[in-house]
C-alpha cells in the first residue's frame, strides 16, 4: 500500500473526506493514475458524492479510450440516483450524452439543469452559474449544427447578459451559417477587435465570399491559411482552403486556384475515407481542377514535379539490371 493510500485511509477513518479527495487530485496531478482512482473508489464506498463526479469526469476528460466510449456517464448516473437537482453533474452527463452523439437528449439535460435553478437543492449549490448554462446549450447547439436554434439562444442571452467577445464570434458565425451575411461581419469585426481568432476570420471570409467580395474573401483565407499548422480541426481547414480555390476561380486566377485544389485535394487525401460534407468537397475540387486543366491554359505544376524516365534511359537501366542478375547467378546467389 502506497503512503498516498495509507494517508487517505486515515482521512476517511475520520470522516474528513474533502482532505481525501484533495490528496486524489494531488495523485492525479502528478499522474499517478493507480493511486487517485484507488482513493475515490475508498470515497465512493463510504458514499461520498462528490468522488462519484470526480471518478466520471476522469473518463470523461482524461481517460484515453473515455471508459470505452462510456465518458463518465455510470457514475453521474449513480449521483444522480442520490442527488437528482445536481445541476452540475445533470451539465456533465449532458455532456456525456453529447459525446455519444446523443444531441438531443443532451439538449435536454441542460435545459433541465437550467430549470433546476429555481429549485436547487441547498445541500449542493451550483459550481456552474446560470449564465454559463446558457451559454453551454448554446455551444452544444453549434456543434450540432442548428445553427437556427443557437442564434434564437443568442440573442435571448445578448438580452439578458449583453454581449462580450465570445457572443460577438458566436453570433457573427451563426448569422453568416442562416444567411445574414452583412450583419454577420459586423459582429465579426467587433470579435476581430478583441481578439484575432482564425474562428473569426474564417467566418468572415465566408461572409464575404457568399455576397461576392471575393478578393477581400481570399485575403481573409490566406489570413486563416498563414496559421494553419495550429489548427487540428479538419473541417474549418478544408473550409479555408478549398474557398480560396474558389475566390481565384471567381477572380478568373485559374493558375492560383489550380496550386489551393491541388493542396487541399492532397490533404483530403491524406485521411482516407471521409465524412460525407467533406467528401462532397474533395469531389467538387477534384471536378473543378478537371474543368480547368481542360481549357488547356494552364499546367499542373505539381504534376509537372514528377519525373519520368525516357524509353532509352530506361532500356538501359533494364540491360544493367540483367547483366547484374545474370553475374549473381552464375557467382551461385
Amino acid at each position: 500500500m502506497s503512503d498516498a493510500i495509507s494517508t487517505a485511509r486515515h482521512y476517511i477513518q475520520d470522516k474528513n473526506y474533502k482532505e481525501a479527495l484533495k490528496l486524489a487530485k494531488k495523485r492525479h496531478s502528478k499522474d499517478d493514475i493507480e493511486d487517485y482512482l484507488t482513493i475515490l473508489d475508498l470515497l465512493i464506498d463510504k458514499d461520498y458524492l462528490l468522488a462519484l463526479e470526480e471518478k466520471g469526469m476522469y473518463y470523461q476528460y482524461f481517460d484515453e479510450t473515455h471508459d470505452n466510449g462510456d465518458y463518465g456517464e455510470k457514475y453521474f448516473d449513480k449521483y444522480l440516483e442520490k442527488q437528482p437537482k445536481s445541476i452540475n453533474v445533470i451539465c456533465d452527463k449532458a455532456l456525456s450524452r453529447f459525446n455519444k452523439n446523443k444531441i438531443d437528449e443532451a439538449l435536454e439535460y441542460i435545459d433541465r439543469a437550467e430549470k433546476n435553478y429555481k429549485s436547487y437543492s441547498n445541500i449542493e449549490k451550483p459550481r456552474i452559474s446560470k449564465k454559463e448554462v446558457k451559454m453551454g446549450k448554446i455551444e452544444l447547439l453549434i456543434k450540432a449544427k442548428r445553427y437556427s436554434d443557437a442564434l434564437t439562444n443568442l440573442n435571448s442571452y445578448e438580452n439578458q447578459y449583453g454581449t462580450d467577445a465570445k457572443t460577438d464570434l458566436y453570433k457573427g458565425q451563426m448569422l453568416q451559417k442562416t444567411g445574414d451575411n452583412n450583419k454577420a461581419i459586423e459582429y465579426l469585426d467587433k470579435s476581430l477587435e478583441n481578439e484575432d481568432t482564425i474562428l473569426a476570420y474564417n467566418s468572415k471570409a465566408d461572409a464575404l465570399y457568399e455576397i461576392g467580395e471575393y478578393k477581400s474573401a481570399l485575403k481573409n483565407y490566406n489570413h486563416c491559411i498563414s496559421y494553419e499548422k495550429k489548427v487540428d480541426d479538419l473541417e474549418l481547414k478544408t473550409n479555408f482552403n478549398y474557398k480560396a480555390a474558389f475566390c481565384c476561380v471567381k477572380l478568373n486566377d485559374d493558375k492560383q486556384a489550380i496550386k489551393y485544389l491541388n493542396k487541399t485535394i492532397n490533404m483530403l487525401n491524406e485521411y482516407g475515407r471521409l465524412q460525407k460534407d467533406l467528401e462532397m468537397i474533395y469531389q467538387k475540387c477534384s471536378f473543378e481542377k478537371e474543368r480547368i486543366m481542360k481549357k488547356g491554359n494552364v499546367k499542373d505544376e505539381e504534376f509537372k514535379k514528377t519525373r519520368f524516365l525516357s524509353a532509352r534511359t530506361s532500356i538501359i537501366l533494364l540491360i544493367i539490371i540483367f547483366i547484374i542478375y545474370s553475374i549473381l547467378k552464375i557467382m551461385g546467389y
